[in-house]
């Protein structure tokens, strides 16, 4: 008998911003490859289907999602109406709460189908003599253990499992000479750990770097029960293109355009369609420094995503000094308490401190950013500190405790490099020699600056939220819309089908002709045809009618808008009255090289101008990769400002703001890194509000490449992040409440299961 293994299909995902008939683009694509790689299945007649986890991207799947799998999995019922279909629930599809049994225990409704989601589940298929244990992740994350045995009265017994194959000797114990065969899921690559013993992949590469996968094929397997012997079947997905560096120059961007334009000559097939990703390498801060934007928007219209990344030129061994390898074991937050002990000689990954509500996760990330945690070289002193010496260095205590405006953390930083690299006064004795009634002025208007723009940020959010909703409003529309004319043109093929056969039609359900039951079978589709059509007019008018901007949302634009120019009008007072006073800060505007010509003012300071440049490319690197190429650059002109994908500068807002706020942050971070001190540990506080959902996966999968964050990580966010990525946390760290009302921290581990193979 021969089987058919797949997983991780991650229906649902959607990653970058384009869409596709109503569609997100990348949700389609994972769905083409479900849907080729069960229509290749079903070429080979297998006896059984075995999908091991991760079906949908999350445990609260769009419903595009569910219709792409019923599509699909009814289009191989009708052609193999005979062999079941075995699913578990993998580590994404799984909810965070037992009680929620998850989508994937829908699934055990539909025909031919047995799901296991929460439990373990015995079944039992008669017709093929078969006996199947399906183990989901819920069982197979913690102890304690379920005892993994066959059914010594089937001829093949199969076991279904997530995890991560290993000799060790925790997590579920499987002896492969037990079983016929083993489908582990888990890993997005094919691999054999024994004869028996599989691993699938994943049909498509989900994920906002592709390209770390593009020289791996994806596909499902196929496993010969009788001969023991398992079979790759590849599945052509989207291709993705990683060009080669282009060496760039700032100011110099015909240079640059000739030598990307050459590179993409080069690519073969050429990049229609196809998923690339440029990299910019030179001292150019945003790409229209260095390269014409009109070949940037070209490659935008051609290729089905572009995003460019900016990178420093390395120096020649293109190292950073070695960081501290040490694990604390526990974790003191200031007035709140200590988090769990963990287990000695563990080595600290990236941890989520986390709260069910908001206010809860802003006083978290307030109470660790005013008490920074230091490390004085003694584990035993359950402390966390961020250097191996006192934390005297400002550019530490700026580091870690941030600063909601991203414009100010710059302009300390660069006032901190500028001191640090001329050994001049500090910050104190020039501030003593101010004019005390100047200081007090610049006091107020900076009090004034920070409750107009804490307005503008406030509203700016409300706007985005708008902005949000009304977007999905109108892909919902357009998604129904397209679904109902697919079903409508499905109905109609079916009906041409059933006319032209007459009373030689085949029953849809057992294959069998119709006969008499031809007019009935005719009448109902033709009805079931005439409600499509309805309710399709009832969504293409719903769609004409979102076409139009709200009139709230205008007036929220209008509101946003007034707000901005009040905190513009603040800054530019402010920045007189600290000239005013005689000791004006350094000002970023004065030795930023912004778009669209790139050059340097005559009146920039020699460090600062380096400094600044290197900041900027480095933020504006991460940017791009955190908003997934939505954004591809920082500069700042009178206040921090994104640039977007075409080339033009603008104030953040919503999202974007939380987004250039951590781009500033890590930026300063590496660039600490690779000088001669070293950081012990990392926050990333900025993603503790509601509704940063869209960022957490472009964020999580840059935080998780650990040659760039080889150090403890600290991420305070909404438990929504444990589901978007739940194997690149090490533990999951959640304040609640006690019977008694304190508070107390409570510890999951989220790391992926582990298959003890019994030799």
């Amino acid at each position: 008998m021969r089987l058919v293994h797949l997983s991780d299909l991650h229906l649902g995902f959607r990653a970058y911003f384009h869409l596709e008939r109503g569609w997100n683009r990348r949700e389609r694509d994972v769905g083409a490859a479900f849907r080729a790689a069960l229509e290749e299945a079903a070429r080979l007649r297998p006896g059984l289907v075995l999908i091991t986890g991760d079906v949908f991207d999350g445990p609260n799947p769009p419903s595009t999602a569910f219709l792409t799998l019923h599509r699909v999995l009814s289009r191989l019922r009708r052609r193999l109406p005979a062999v079941p279909v075995l699913i578990i629930a993998g580590e994404r599809d799984s909810p965070r709460s037992p009680a929620d049994p998850g989508p994937v225990a829908v699934l055990d409704n539909l025909p031919g189908v047995e799901a296991a989601a929460g439990a373990p589940r015995s079944v039992h298929l008669a017709a093929l003599d078969a006996h199947a244990l399906l183990i989901p992740f819920r069982v197979a994350a913690g102890p304690p253990f379920p005892d993994v045995r066959p059914d010594p009265s089937a001829r093949w017994n199969l076991l279904l499992v997530r995890g991560r194959p290993s000799r060790a000797g925790n997590g579920i114990a499987v002896d492969p000479s037990e079983w016929d065969y083993v489908a582990v899921g888990g890993d997005h690559r094919a691999a054999e750990h024994r004869s028996n013993v599989w691993t699938a992949g994943a049909p498509e590469r989900p994920g906002t770097c592709p390209w770390k996968e593009a020289t791996e094929e994806r596909g499902f397997l196929t496993f010969d029960l009788e001969s023991g012997t398992a079979e790759f079947h590849p599945v052509t997905g989207r291709p993705v293109v990683d060009l080669a560096p282009v060496r760039v120059t700032a100011g110099e961007p015909e240079t640059g355009t000739r030598r990307l334009r050459e590179v993409l000559q080069g690519v073969p097939g050429g990049i229609e369609g196809k998923i690339v990703r440029a990299r910019l390498r030179g001292g150019v801060v945003t790409p229209g420094d260095g390269v014409s934007q009109g070949l940037l928007d070209a490659v935008l219209r051609r290729a089905a995503h572009l995003e460019i990344h900016m990178e420093p030129v390395r120096s020649p061994d293109g190292r950073h000094p070695a960081q501290p390898a040490w694990a604390p074991d526990a974790l003191r937050v200031p007035g709140i308490g200590s988090l769990p002990a963990v287990e000695p000689g563990a080595s600290w990954g990236i941890t989520l401190i986390t709260s069910e509500v908001e206010s809860v996760r802003a006083r978290l990330a307030e109470a660790l950013r005013r008490g920074p945690p230091a490390h004085d070289g003694d584990a035993r002193s359950g402390q966390l500190r961020t250097d191996p010496h006192p934390p005297t260095d400002p550019d530490l205590a700026l580091l870690w405790a941030g600063d909601p405006d991203p414009h100010a953390q710059i302009r300390r930083y660069l006032r901190n490099g500028e001191q640090g690299a001329s050994g001049g006064e500090g910050e104190r004795g020039s501030a003593a020699r101010a004019p005390s009634r100047a200081t007090e002025a610049v006091d107020a208007l900076e009090a004034a600056l920070t409750e107009r723009r804490a307005d503008w940020i406030e509203a700016s959010g409300d706007l985005e939220v708008a902005n949000l909703q009304w977007a999905q409003e109108r892909q919902e529309a357009e998604s129904k819309l397209q679904a109902y004319r697919e079903r409508a043109a499905e109905l109609c093929d079916r009906i041409r089908e059933v006319v032209a056969s007459e009373g030689e039609a085949e029953c849809p359900a057992c294959g069998r002709k119709l006969g008499e039951g031809y007019a009935d079978l005719l009448a109902t589709l033709r009805s079931e045809w005439e409600e499509v059509v309805q309710d399709g007019r009832w969504w293409a008018r719903r769609r004409r009618q979102l076409d139009e901007k709200p009139e709230e949302l205008q007036r929220l634009e209008e509101h946003a808008l007034r707000l901005q120019v009040e905190a513009e009008k603040a800054a530019e007072e402010l920045e007189r009255a600290r000239v005013r006073r005689g000791r004006p800060e350094p000002d970023p505007a004065a030795v930023t090289p912004g778009p669209p010509d790139g050059r340097v003012s005559d009146t920039a300071r020699p460090g600062a101008e380096g400094l600044l440049r290197d900041l900027l490319r480095r933020a504006g690197g991460l940017l791009s990769r955190i908003t997934e190429g939505r954004l591809v650059g920082l500069c700042v002109r009178s206040g921090v400002r994104v640039v977007g994908a075409d080339g033009t500068a603008r104030p953040p807002s919503g999202l974007e703001a939380v987004a250039a706020r951590l781009a500033v942050h890590l930026a300063i971070w590496l660039n600490r890194r690779s000088g001669h001190r070293t950081v012990g540990a990392l926050l990333v506080w900025e993603l503790f509000e509601s509704g940063v959902e869209e960022l957490l996966r472009g964020v999580l999968d840059l935080l998780s490449d650990r040659k760039d964050f080889p150090v403890p990580i600290l991420v305070v966010a909404p438990p929504t992040a444990a589901e978007h990525a739940p194997g690149v946390f090490f533990q999951v760290v959640e304040l609640v409440a006690t019977r008694e009302g304190r508070p107390e921290f409570r510890r999951t581990r989220l790391a992926r299961p582990v298959l003890s193979i019994v030799s």
